[in-house]
């Protein structure tokens, strides 16, 4: 007789991060690996932590962030608003575990699960983890199941003062996949063995999926006819170029701009700041654009679930860190990626939605074979 209980499974990612595509990553993942028949909790590891902080990891330690810390629930500015947007989604949308603040409580008490998956997000990239082996799986059993999904080590090498570890606990994972391309070099050279590719959590939910998370929050952008700014610097930094691509686009559109971010003034584009707005607003704002201008990966990805025309600004076409290049690439529209310093008239953002939606939704498919193989 078939046994009706579900498999639990713990997903070790950085869903705390305040950042969207962080939370919509972890979402994404627990969403998908529940609607396979298991039952999913995301493990709720604080990071980054004080761990992180004493190996090298930056702190901006000063009076500012810790009135910030004491008072953003308050609200008063955007920043401020953002965080309670992204904490309030965590609190109403992830399943999370009893809470572990750094890697010895984690590995003293950890939590029991019968599989444990490491990813998405730049899980295995050590200038944020500082090498903390709770990312690999340090800390569940040795005789659990142990996947990584999806994990991204965003370069194409590895520091040796990290590999020793890397080499430990890969070793021990059942099954392995990454997201970016340029990684499974460094895994292979490793382990002996290589890594799957899968595509990020967000893009294994179709747009029509997305349409519907979106759906959970008031109505706010519902047009079309405007351009998403999206400027993520923490990877590179592609400024002032990517201002003057921007100005560029809403010169020849003639489309007003919604920022993430401030922009300088000096370069006199018109814009609406929505860098306060909620998860749900999020997905309404890149699902009815007309254009999006972004370095961002998830800027990137949400771009491409929808068929938005993108300008997906990259550091250099053979960049070590090639998470838009190897995505942009597999779905036939590297067009899209421009690299710092382009010629704006040389760029061509669009491409055939329904190609490129035929492409991903091959890769969908091979992305979940792969979770469905490696969790039963």
């Amino acid at each position: 007789m078939k046994s009706n209980i579900k498999k639990s499974v713990g997903v070790l990612t950085m869903h705390r991060v305040i950042n969207y595509g962080s939370f919509l990553q972890a979402y994404a993942t627990q969403k998908i690996v529940t609607d396979l028949g298991f039952k999913c909790e995301i493990i709720d590891y604080v990071f980054p932590n004080e761990w992180h902080y004493t190996h090298g990891l930056n702190k901006n330690k000063n009076l500012k962030k810790f009135i910030s810390d004491n008072i953003y629930k308050l609200g008063l500015i955007k920043s401020h608003r953002k965080r309670k947007h992204i904490n309030n989604a965590i609190k109403k949308y992830l399943h999370l575990s009893p809470i572990y603040r750094n890697p010895t409580q984690i590995t003293n008490t950890p939590p029991n699960y019968d599989i444990y998956i490491t990813g998405s997000d730049q899980t295995w990239n050590t200038k944020h983890t500082r090498g903390d082996t709770t990312f690999l799986l340090s800390f569940a059993p040795n005789n659990s199941k142990k996947i990584s999904f999806s994990a991204s080590i965003a370069g194409d090498s590895l520091d040796d003062v990290y590999r020793d570890n890397f080499q430990k606990y890969l070793r021990k994972y059942d099954a392995i996949s990454i997201r970016d391309s340029n990684g499974n070099k460094v895994i292979e050279e490793m382990i002996n063995r290589p890594a799957e590719i899968t595509l990020d959590p967000t893009l294994i939910l179709d747009h029509n999926s997305w349409a519907t998370f979106a759906s959970y929050g008031t109505p706010r952008f519902q047009e079309s006819n405007y351009i998403v700014f999206y400027l993520i610097t923490h990877s590179f930094d592609p400024t002032p170029y990517i201002y003057e691509l921007l100005k560029k686009l809403q010169e020849k559109v003639g489309l007003k701009v919604y920022s993430f971010t401030k922009i300088p003034e000096q370069f006199n584009i018109d814009y609406i700041n929505c860098s306060d707005i909620c998860i749900e607003h999020f997905i309404q704002l890149f699902k009815n654009a007309s254009f999006v201008v972004t370095s961002s990966f998830h800027g990137t990805a949400f771009s491409a679930n929808f068929g938005i025309p993108m300008y997906s600004v990259v550091d250099d076409i053979n960049n070590r860190d090639d998470r838009q290049a190897s995505l942009l690439s597999k779905l036939g529209i590297s067009n899209c990626l421009v690299p710092v310093g382009t010629i704006f008239e040389n760029i061509d953002p669009t491409y055939n939605f329904e190609e490129e939606q035929a492409k991903l939704s091959f890769m969908r498919e091979e992305s979940i074979r792969y979770l469905i193989k490696n969790l039963v």
